[in-house]
């Protein structure tokens, strides 16, 4: 028989442990500290219990690399180089434009010119001192590790399990080269010492020689039973390996004979640099710090490098000075020979690769914190210590736009990058806001006025140029919400606080003994939910709230109520229903079956479409939430937020520095940002923009003289499909009427069109003017305009180019207004005349007229 109180008490603790993951993931979002212990994987795979999980480094490309990257045409929709065309809209990828992995080897053949290899096959080129980057081409996905090209044209990149990748192209494209070596010989070293000439160096005594530029490879035995970490040669004979055990391999004849020196203890040594034909450093395991000045005969072991964790790399730029990087935040520094080491006054995360070059260049790479961050890669200038990262990176939790060139996107609280970044130009570029604070969550009430929501309410009245707490919000936010300029509210953990006056003063509305308030929506200044462990919900502007125990929905995310009656609700999970709806005020909920994950909702102007964000799934709605469209495939993963400044533009942001454009064209086909009309000399010039276009064929022309009845005058062909800005125009001679509406019917390949708004033009009529004929040349017939400002007779004469007169055209009396008349030239021969305007008020003019049949 069933124990009911056995039931109760096992449904009691599956509530209580759902509670405790939901909590903790909002706490995650809003209060982990960065201090947070975070998982650090041995990715030299000696550690069994702490080996990297393989789908980290393997992750398929179109997962890592940029929207729509070329190796992947076909996945879905239309790719093109950072850009996707899907049902539903085109996504644009607009940073980082770079596979987002964490990179462990790089090279610079000159300050300018190197290459940067790590997880997924990623291999990345500059040839602008890494301002702009190329994505390379290669045939794996497995983890890359180190680089290295002596000529800048044959480039070699090593890897796990044996991996050899060989470019002739300096770097472009790469194919796979037998090494001759399989699973688990990982390659941690490589060098080129002249056009032909090449050594690798890798686990299980792994050594490798090349003779034709690495084309094909030996083995080499050293008689030395170790992991080869490292290797460095100054010239072709004279050169030396890092290994396991503190030992050290030398070579002063090419390689054909190897001498094995121990090098202090037994700690293994990961990174080795000749610095001349006398000195060498070396580092490695748990701060081990060698040092020697007569050729490696002699090693001095330091004090150990200050961290808890493995030197990785180690760069002399002199006898005396010298840089490492390590498995611990940070790049360190040494001027007295590895004597003592000091940190550098920077905030850094890079742990796998130094290089400093002659000219006082330096690069940095690496760092891998749990599954958290990538693409961290720091530059050096000038010879000084200001290294800057070459990549925006930052995992970034909310993202908002105040129209479509200007926006700001901010890091988490809980990131070990924090800081708030603004941008001018449509995302494309995005500068540092100086002593901002960071945040999860943004928002603007207009260009000036803005919040962000942390451990504090944050508020800005100058564009984000600096902030300050208001009244009251010491408390923070994880979600702010205005109903209009003036009022608005905000939730974290278990409070609830409103203003009245622009967030200027925050006060306590409702306060929790034990729950957490994850988001706050209002219809009006009265009617508003909140969502928590339970739903709440007032309806009298948050004076009194109700816990609605009756809705069986717990968990839950986020909510939305585009009116009184309809509202939706995501909830905390991944396998189940997670969006429901009422259409009843709140009465009855009924799940979406067909929507899993819908943790965040993000919303256009228009509430006929909007999006849910949620455990990697992502949908669309564009019928007020009737039905759904997935588009995760569409996408990369880590997705965070979204916002649209208009009805179908929108920006997306999320972990590893990612941002996205999107525009909408299931929304409209195009979109047209202005359509107006000038006078120009009594002719009318048209000039309309359009933000973006899909399926385009054209648009036709009509006018008008009374709103109601109009014809077409002309057609100008689209642009087809691009998110690109285009400018049209149009000139209409046949100004014959004082009021003109004209309106443009876009029409799209498969027939379809929308009308624009119609606008009015009115030609004032104040002096005589006589227009050039249109077309011209003639053939065989052309028109003339011409104006008349009061009652008068009109005598218009062609003459030849010699001046004899031809025919009259006109002469007659005419009322005020604009006239339009055609002239039939089949009678003449081919040449250049002239006509002239006289009226009896005194007003004569003279125009070229050119006949061509």
């Amino acid at each position: 028989m069933f124990n009911k109180k056995s039931l109760k008490f096992n449904l009691l603790i599956t509530l209580l442990v759902a509670l405790l993951i939901s909590l903790q993931g909002y706490a995650q979002v809003i209060d982990n500290p960065k201090e947070e212990q975070q998982q650090r994987f041995d990715y030299r795979r000696l550690d069994p219990n702490n080996l990297p999980p393989i789908e980290k480094y393997t992750q398929p490309k179109e997962e890592v690399f940029p929207l729509g990257y070329p190796d992947f045409i076909g996945t879905s929709g239309t790719n093109h180089l950072n850009k996707i065309t899907t049902g539903t809209g085109v996504w644009t990828e607009l940073n980082p434009k770079v596979p987002r992995v964490t990179y462990l080897g790089l090279h610079f053949v000159n300050k300018d010119t190197g290459w940067a290899c790590g997880q997924s096959g990623a291999v990345i080129k500059t040839m602008d001192g890494g301002s702009s980057w190329t994505i390379s081409s290669t045939p794996v996905t497995n983890l890359l590790l180190k680089t290295h090209s002596y000529n800048g044209q044959i480039v070699l990149v090593t890897g796990y399990d044996g991996i050899i990748l060989r470019s002739s192209d300096g770097g472009e494209t790469f194919e796979l080269i037998p090494s001759g070596v399989g699973n688990g010989y990982d390659l941690w070293g490589v060098q080129m010492l002249n056009d032909t000439l090449g050594w690798v160096c890798g686990l299980n005594q792994t050594l490798l020689k090349t003779t034709d530029a690495g084309l094909t490879w030996q083995s080499v035995s050293t008689g030395l039973n170790q992991h080869y970490w490292s290797l460095d040669f100054i010239d072709e004979q004279y050169g030396m390996i890092a290994c396991s055990g503190g030992k050290v391999l030398k070579t002063t004849d090419g390689g054909s004979g190897w001498t094995q020196i121990q090098a202090g203890d037994t700690r293994a040594l990961y990174t080795i640099d000749v610095i001349d034909s006398l000195h060498i450093a070396a580092a490695g395991a748990n701060g081990k710090n060698v040092y020697s000045s007569d050729r490696g005969v002699t090693w001095i072991s330091n004090s150990d490098i200050p961290v808890f964790s493995a030197t990785n790399c180690i760069d002399f730029i002199n006898a005396d000075t010298g840089y490492t990087v390590q498995d611990v935040y940070n790049i360190r520094k040494t001027t007295n020979r590895g004597q003592s080491w000091f940190g550098l006054p920077i905030n850094m995360t890079s742990e796998w690769y130094i290089q400093l070059l002659e000219d006082g260049t330096g690069y940095s790479c690496g760092e891998e914190v749990g599954w958290i961050y990538s693409l961290n890669f720091y530059k050096r200038t000038n010879g000084l210590e200001n290294w800057s990262r070459l990549f925006l990176n930052d995992n970034f939790a909310d993202v908002f736009f105040i129209d479509e060139e200007n926006g700001f996107a901010i890091s988490g609280i809980s990131s070990e990058i924090q800081a708030l970044y603004k941008t001018n130009d449509g995302g494309i570029t995005w500068m540092k806001v100086q002593d901002a604070p960071s945040g999860n969550d943004l928002l603007f009430l207009d260009s000036l006025t803005g919040f962000i929501g942390s451990n504090l309410i944050y508020k800005t009245t100058n564009g984000g140029v600096t902030w300050y707490v208001p009244n009251g919000g010491q408390g923070g936010a994880g979600k702010i919400f205005f109903v209009n300029q003036e009022i608005g509210w905000a939730v974290r953990s278990n409070v609830i606080y409103k203003s009245t006056d622009r967030g200027e003063n925050w006060f306590t509305q409702l306060t929790l003994p034990a729950d957490n308030f994850t988001s706050i929506f209002f219809v009006d200044t009265l009617n508003g939910w909140a969502t928590s462990r339970y739903i709440w919900q007032t309806a009298n502007g948050g004076i009194n709230w109700i816990q609605r125990n009756d809705i069986s929905i717990t968990f839950s995310d986020d909510i939305y109520f585009p009116n009184l009656d309809t509202g939706f609700i995501g909830r905390y999970s991944s396998i189940n229903n997670s969006l429901f709806r009422t259409t009843d005020g709140g009465l009855n909920w009924t799940g979406i079956p067909e929507v899993i994950g819908a943790r965040k909702l993000f919303f256009f102007p228009d509430p006929i479409h909007w999006l849910t964000l949620g455990f990697s799934r992502y949908y669309f709605t564009n019928d007020y939430g009737d039905s759904w469209i997935e588009f995760t495939n569409d996408v990369p993963g880590g997705l965070s937020s979204f916002y649209a400044p208009t009805n179908n533009r929108g920006f997306v942001a999320g972990s590893g520095g990612l941002i996205l454009s999107y525009v909408d064209t299931t929304y409209i086909p195009v979109e047209l940002i202005s359509f107006e009309g000038n006078v120009d000399n009594y002719k009318i010039v048209l000039s309309w923009i359009t933000a973006s276009e899909l399926n385009n064929q054209g648009f036709y022309i009509e006018r008008s003289i009374d709103k109601k009845d109009f014809e077409t005058i002309g057609f100008v062909n689209g642009k087809g499909t691009t998110t690109e800005s285009n400018a049209y125009n149009f000139i209409d001679h046949k100004t014959t009427d004082l009021k003109i509406f004209y309106r443009l019917k876009q029409v799209d390949y498969d027939g379809s069109f929308t009308y624009s708004e119609i606008i009015k033009i009115e030609i004032p009529v104040n002096n005589f003017y006589l227009s050039q004929n249109f077309p011209n040349p003639a053939n065989p017939s052309t028109n003339i305009s011409f104006t008349v400002p009061e009652k008068t007779k009109i005598k218009i004469n062609l003459y030849s180019i010699i001046g004899e007169f031809v025919k009259e055209i006109l002469n007659e009396e005419k009322d005020k207004g604009i006239y339009t008349i055609k002239i039939d030239l089949n009678d003449l021969a081919t040449g250049v005349y002239f006509y002239r305007i006289t009226t009896s008020k005194g007003y004569s003019d003279v125009k070229k007229l050119v006949l061509l049949k």
